[in-house]
């Protein structure tokens, strides 16, 4: 639950939210969603695989079969939703039509859920997942650094940019194998602009909208860890089912 400050109210006021998935205007002092869509919000459940966070059918079972036949070398995950409808509407919405104040919701849900184990782990730096330059053009910008910059508002958690570029542009990801997927994104990022003898962070916390495959999450924290950093977690709005 968001804490309603005067500035918010003010706020409203003069640019009055809307839900973050239906899109209808919330009345003053409300949040970022409204009570109907508040019921139809999707929350990962128990039990959840123990490495990506993905829902699995027992609880005998630790990891997701994904997990299971694939090398993980990020520590853990913390997905909030299923990738499923009304959620997966509204971040495409928020990715591809321009809705960036949906950033504000997103990132106060990760908090509400995982901002004490964030704080546990003793998480020294936010680090959202970079896109291209092609297509920070085109979309005018990169989603998972807004819900960063709002997730670093709420935890106090430093925000770091400098230390993941994105090189490749590389082809949709549903278009290959697990495999190819890996491959291609191996080779998609590289380190930042931040002097690799000047890191000293240990543990950081990936930020992204959805996680499918893992192939992102799983590049950048190989490039992450060669740099020295021990632990790896990431954070996302949502993690797809299958």
């Amino acid at each position: 639950m968001c804490v309603i400050t005067s500035k918010d109210r003010l706020l409203d006021i003069f640019f009055p939210p809307r839900c973050a998935i239906c899109d209808i205007v919330i009345p003053m002092g409300q949040g970022h969603i409204c009570q109907d869509c508040r019921k139809k919000l999707t929350y990962l459940k128990d039990p959840v695989c123990l490495k990506c966070g993905k829902e699995i059918s027992s609880a005998e079972e630790e990891y997701c079969l994904d997990c299971k036949k694939r090398n993980r070398t990020y520590d853990k995950g913390f997905p909030v939703f299923n990738y499923v409808p009304p959620v997966r509407d509204a971040i495409m919405a928020f990715k591809y039509q321009g809705r960036q104040e949906y950033a504000i919701f997103y990132a106060e849900e990760i908090y509400s859920r995982y901002g004490q184990e964030f704080k546990r782990l003793g998480v020294e730096a936010l680090i959202p997942v970079p896109v291209h330059r092609n297509k920070l053009v085109t979309r005018g910008y990169n989603q998972a650094q807004l819900i960063a910059v709002e997730l670093s508002k709420l935890t106090g958690i430093k925000l770091r940019t400098d230390l993941l570029q994105r090189t490749e542009f590389t082809m949709p990801q549903k278009e290959l194998s697990d495999d190819e997927r890996d491959k291609n994104m191996r080779k998609a990022f590289k380190g930042g602009y931040a002097i690799e003898s000047e890191i000293s962070l240990k543990r950081v916390l990936l930020v992204d909208d959805i996680y499918t495959t893992g192939s992102t999450i799983e590049a950048c924290t190989r490039i992450l860890k060669a740099m020295g950093v021990e632990n790896v977690y990431y954070t996302s709005v949502a993690i797809g089912k299958v």
